[in-house]
Formats: C-alpha cells, structure tokens, sequence
C-alpha cells in the first residue's frame, strides 16, 4: 500500500514541532500541567508519526527495552537518595531549606527519566506489534 504524498509531508512537517512539544512537556512539567509521562506519550508519538509514512527508526526493540530497564534503575536510584538525605522514600533529596532551584532541578531530572522511560516503553511495545505483523 502506497502511502500518499499529503500524508508523507504532513507527517515530515509534524515531526520536529512534536518532538520539541515533548521535550517542553517533560522540561516544564514541575511548574505546568504535564510532566514526564505526558512529555514521553507526545516524544514516542513523534517518533511513532514516521511509522506511517513508511520510515522505520527503530531498527533493535532489544536495545530499547535495555534503555527502558536502566531508565527505571536510575529513576528507583533517584528515588532511593532521599533515604539518605532525609531519612524518607521517594521524596525530593534535597534538604527542607534548600533553595527553589535545587528543588526545581530534581523535578526536573525525575520528568527527564520518567519521560524517556515512557517513550522508550510505547516504542518498544508499538514496534512489537509491528514487527509481529508483518
């Protein structure tokens, strides 16, 4: 099946505007709406956008889901730190007095990893299938 041209262009145009719009949903997400796994649906739909016109990007479902497991490693390492720091789990490590910025910039690393987990996760699973299809 031939895909058509109106497809193929949109979908060539589409492709760095979503992939920015996930990054600013990932890197914006402590202080708006959204956050890692929002930013990480909209980053795998933007390389998923290039599965229907026809372009496989993803060539080793294998090495994605090795990026998936060690993503979830360090977002659990992350997670642990504040064990250490505070004396509690899955909270901020940075300590009650700390300044906005130092809180802001774990925020932001848990959005950055929880964000490439999804994406890695969606593709890797959307892959699957397609594989599996054909």
């Amino acid at each position: 099946m031939k895909t058509s041209e109106i497809l193929t262009t949109i979908c060539k145009v589409l492709f760095p505007f979503v992939l920015s719009y996930g990054l600013y949903v990932i890197i914006n997400g402590h202080i708006s709406p959204g956050g890692g796994f929002q930013g990480g649906a909209i980053l795998a739909t933007a390389i998923l956008i290039n599965y229907l016109i026809g372009i496989h990007i993803v060539e080793d479902v294998g090495l994605l889901v090795k990026v998936e497991k060690y993503t979830f490693i360090v977002i659990m390492l992350l997670a642990f730190v504040s064990l250490f720091t505070r004396g509690e789990l899955f909270t901020n490590f940075f300590s009650i007095q700390s300044s906005i910025l130092q809180k802001r910039i774990f925020l932001i690393l848990m959005n950055f990893f929880i964000g490439i987990k999804v994406a890695t996760g969606l593709i890797a699973i959307f892959s699957t299938f397609i594989e599996e299809g054909e």
